[in-house]
């Protein structure tokens, strides 16, 4: 079940890049990964009730934006620390 919400983890995150690269706005961009991710929990994972398909879906969202907001936060350090 684990590797399952990992997967899913890095396909929303995936999603979420890829409409920031095609012009969305960063913050939309982020906040579309919720909706994402409980889309993707109540389409491809088997759960035994509704709340637990949106408890899931909410945590692979809340998680995807969390690795957004962190791999911009480190590349754009990276991108400071080599123009001084």
């Amino acid at each position: 079940m684990a590797a399952e919400l990992i997967i899913l983890i890095g396909f929303v995150y995936a999603i979420v890049e890829s409409l920031e690269k095609l012009g969305l706005s960063r913050r939309i961009a982020h906040l579309l990964a919720i909706p994402l991710g409980i889309l993707s929990s109540f389409g491809l994972l088997q759960c035994a009730s509704i709340l637990e398909c949106f408890a899931k879906g909410l945590l692979i969202g809340i998680c995807a934006v969390g690795t957004c907001d962190t791999a911009c936060n480190i590349l754009a350090k990276f991108k400071d620390t080599n123009k001084s």
